[in-house]
């Protein structure tokens, strides 16, 4: 997955698109999401398209997610995963007054809208990595519950993560 850039953005295609010739543009269906280009040239955090869904069913939806899965295969370092955090939009569950949804001593996010769509949530909002240490408290990471890969990451990480 080699990122493209295309306007203001760096898009993260889907590696199973094959363009029709070299000028073709990517449809918005094979962007796995993208990084928005500063004006001082820096890359801001990835966000995910809500709109994607991989060929496969088994398959990564975003970095985040294939990390994850990296990860609990030995196959990504902690460091790697925690440079990828840092830098991505999730979707927070929130439950029917705002606070996050909390389940089995965690606080729920997912990283795609696909993830999004196996876990019931009265709302829902973006959130990075400062935010999601703002209603972290006590509590652990609970990324992606009801997919192919779910992980639950404890707090000291998360919080370790931020520094």
């Amino acid at each position: 997955m080699t990122p493209v850039l295309v306007d203001d953005h760096f898009l993260l295609l889907d590696p199973e698109w094959q363009p029709d010739d070299s000028t073709a543009t990517p449809p918005f269906e094979a962007v796995i999401g993208l990084w928005p280009r500063q004006a001082d040239g820096s890359v801001g955090p990835f966000r995910s398209n809500p709109e994607y869904v991989p060929r496969y069913e088994n398959s990564p939806s975003d970095p985040v997610d294939a990390l994850l899965r990296l990860a609990l295969r030995g196959d990504a370092e902690l460091e790697d995963l925690q440079a990828v955090l840092r830098d991505t939009v999730v979707d927070l569950a929130l439950n029917g007054d705002g606070r996050p949804l909390i389940q089995d001593s965690c606080v729920v996010v997912t990283t795609s809208a696909l993830h999004r769509s196996r876990v019931s949530a009265p709302d829902w909002r973006q959130a990075g990595l400062t935010d999601v240490l703002a209603v972290l408290a006590d509590w652990d990471l609970l990324i992606n519950p009801g997919g192919p890969a779910p992980v639950r990451l404890a707090g000291a990480f998360v919080r370790e993560t931020a520094r």
